[in-house]
């Protein structure tokens, strides 16, 4: 892993594309099936529930999209499973990114949520990562959950990679995958909603899985946000303000007439794209009353038409009717983007009559604690609807073998083939935790809809859906 590593840092591989809208995009990093599994491990992921089925290429793409009308320049981060059979069309799996403070910790800079663009990959998907507006390569000010350029950053990625088909050997399938952590679940929920909206003429999205999101910015976030005595990350609701007065211009004319000085001759330098979150946050209070100017909290949540309120309310990505599968994820600890921003978009969802909606809670975790096992989660989550490509060659080494039948399983029952009668076998659901056990040819998934692993002793493991 230590020479794909320098490889990816040290060498960079520039191939530019022709393409009429001047999309480029350059190599960054190759890492191998063995290089993936090692990460798996790292993080703690169970062998039993994810396989590093490929190695994967990774490639920093530059490409435009509309944004405060006129075409800018935004970047993000494409990755590529290698080995993968010719006759095989590939979905596409986009990650929108959490937030960040500073450019360079963006995707296409193979930060630390970038490099698990490899992880997704791997299982045999093209995963795309855009960095946003104002992030990576734009250097505007990032206009913190803003629905409408984080749905277009994914949307104009996905259009611009359509055009590297040719010169990357891979071929697309009608498959589209969305999902994110926490102003990544905002982004998700913004594109899935803005492809079903206005781009179903081009795309369908297959299932999504947003994570831990503001999704109610003016009827829970933004109001909680301030009308609490503490927030523990006050970077976060200044870099809102800012970021969308940098979009509609009409929140103040000067930082004070928000926040208190000292602190608000101290925040252009702070959010300048170069600044981490703890500087951030260490250089502002996190008291409510020290922070934001008296009288300010009343005056935003008493007036509907408070220019503030009218950015939230234009940000609102939770009412609405998803015509995908969808499983929204959060945390009940989490106290940073509250869980009730989950709870108001799966009510709202649910009266408008969604009928493949879920809500997963994952327990008393915080903000941070939350991310790992929701962004796992929801990658085996959605692997569920995933119609995975089997080469002749595959089919007929497990029918030579051993299988399961059916698969999908409707009834939540299969038949174990190829199998001797008195093997053991165990049912492991996507936490791994044992759920089912036996000996003999016919195994019970239960009812539940979900993805389960069959696992035969000496044999192997085989993914299945129950559903």
């Amino acid at each position: 892993m230590k020479n794909t590593l320098l490889l990816a840092f040290g060498l960079f591989l520039t191939i530019i594309s022709t393409s009429a809208q001047s999309q480029t995009y350059e190599q960054i990093g190759s890492y191998t099936q063995a290089d993936i599994t090692s990460m798996a491990a790292s993080f703690g992921i169970p062998s039993n529930l994810y396989t590093a089925e490929y190695g994967v290429d990774a490639y920093k793409v530059l490409y435009t999209m509309p944004y405060m009308d006129e075409d800018i320049e935004v970047s993000g981060a494409m990755f590529i499973p290698t080995g993968v059979d010719s006759n095989c069309d590939l979905p596409i799996h986009t990650y929108m990114h959490g937030t960040i403070f500073e450019r360079n910790q963006a995707p296409s800079f193979m930060s630390i949520e970038g490099i698990l663009g490899y992880l997704m990959s791997s299982p045999g998907y093209i995963v795309l990562m855009p960095d946003y507006v104002g992030l990576g390569e734009s250097q505007l000010m990032h206009p913190y959950v803003h629905a409408q350029s984080e749905a277009d950053a994914g949307i104009y990625m996905i259009e611009a990679i359509s055009t590297f088909t040719d010169d990357l050997s891979f071929t697309l399938n009608e498959e589209i995958f969305i999902s994110g952590y926490s102003q990544g679940g905002h982004a998700a929920m913004a594109m899935n909603k803005e492809i079903q909206e206005n781009w179903s003429d081009s795309y369908e999205v297959t299932a999504s899985a947003p994570m831990a999101g503001p999704y109610d910015m003016s009827g829970v976030q933004a109001i909680l946000s301030v009308d609490v005595e503490a927030y523990p990350s006050p970077a976060y609701f200044v870099y809102n303000v800012i970021g969308w007065n940098s979009f509609y211009g009409n929140i103040y004319e000067d930082l004070s007439e928000i926040f208190q000085e000292p602190y608000a001759s101290l925040m252009p330098d702070l959010f300048d794209g170069e600044t981490g979150p703890a500087e951030i946050n260490a250089a502002l209070p996190t008291l409510t009353s020290e922070l934001l100017q008296p009288g300010i909290v009343d005056e935003i949540l008493s007036d509907t038409n408070h220019p503030y309120m009218l950015a939230a309310i234009d940000n609102d990505v939770h009412d609405w009717t998803p015509e995908n599968f969808m499983q929204i994820y959060y945390c009940s600890g989490d106290n940073t983007v509250y869980p009730e921003n989950s709870i108001s978009a799966y009510d709202h969802m649910i009266e408008n009559g969604a009928e493949n909606v879920s809500l997963f809670d994952g327990g008393k975790l915080n903000h941070g604690e939350c991310a790992g096992p929701s962004i796992f989660g929801g990658l085996l989550w959605l692997q569920q609807y995933y119609e995975e490509c089997e080469p002749e060659s595959v089919t007929n080494l497990n029918d030579m073998d051993w299988t399961i039948a059916p698969n999908p399983a409707p009834q939540g029952t299969i038949t174990l083939i190829g199998v001797p009668s008195q093997t053991r076998w165990n049912v492991r659901d996507l936490t791994g935790r044992v759920v089912n056990s036996g000996v003999g040819s016919e195994v019970s998934l239960g009812h539940t809809t979900s993805i389960y692993f069959v696992e035969v002793e000496g044999r192997g493991i085989v993914k299945v859906l129950a559903n």
